[in-house]
């Protein structure tokens, strides 16, 4: 509903065909990667919603993004690390903006996380002792390290697609003209692919499936991002100019 040119239509037809492969393979690998996986299809779209969209509702969408991303640690732990470049975004907004509205909406945004986690948390407490404890052990609880092994691994795996397909939307989108919401978008995605890349490269256990919850996070909130512009930006893109040649 949101593509409104012949190029978008394509290009959200497209990604349809490709979230509906990726929720048979890799999502078949693990019982937490499907549902997962639609988390972060809503996730993207709020924080699209948020970014590029309309100014109104925002404390409301800030609280529904930071719900759906806690509820995600639920399916998979790591999927704590989906929260990275929305804690870096409020972060660096409160230090330069010093504004009560943003530190209202960093704070909530950290409440409603932890509302989402707290079946987590729970259990952690339950059967390690600690909220903040865990029952993961062996290699999964060694420190970081990175290992050229490991990162060809994912070089030569399916999920280098997709983070590609990510980092280079991201950086196009870094460069659209006249649009901040977009880019701001652009800054919390390629905040939170900085993080999680961080992490899954230094570990030292390799799955198809690790990096696919950071990927499409990654993609979803480009998506809806690039089919929210405002259409007087949207003309100007750079899709757009390439697709009337």
């Amino acid at each position: 509903s949101y593509a409104g040119s012949t190029v978008s239509i394509f290009l959200t037809a497209a990604f349809g065909c490709l979230a509906v492969y990726l929720m048979i393979n890799p999502a078949k690998a693990s019982y937490s990667v499907a549902p997962t996986m639609v988390v972060c299809a809503l996730a993207g779209y709020l924080t699209a919603k948020l970014l590029v969209g309309s100014q109104r509702h925002r404390i409301l969408l800030t609280m529904l993004l930071g719900l759906f991303i806690g509820l995600s640690v639920n399916f998979r732990l790591p999927n704590l690390i989906l929260s990275a470049g929305y804690f870096l975004f409020f972060f660096v907004c409160l230090v330069r903006e010093r504004s009560k509205q943003t530190l209202l909406q960093g704070a909530l945004f950290a409440l409603a996380f932890l509302v989402g986690m707290a079946p987590t948390l729970l259990a952690n407490a339950i059967n390690a002792g600690s909220p903040f404890a865990t029952t993961y052990g062996g290699a999964d609880a060694v420190p970081p390290e990175f290992s050229l092994k490991i990162i060809w691994q994912y070089v030569a795996d399916m999920q280098f697609v997709l983070i590609a397909l990510a980092i280079g939307w991201t950086g196009w989108m870094l460069y659209s003209p006249n649009e901040s919401g977009i880019r701001r978008l652009a800054l919390v995605t390629a905040g939170n692919l900085l993080v999680n890349l961080a992490f899954f490269l230094s570990h030292p256990l390799f799955t198809p499936y690790y990096t696919v919850p950071i990927a499409m996070l990654s993609l979803w909130s480009l998506l809806f991002g690039s089919l929210m512009r405002p259409a007087e930006v949207v003309d100007d893109a750079p899709l757009e100019r390439a697709a009337r040649a």
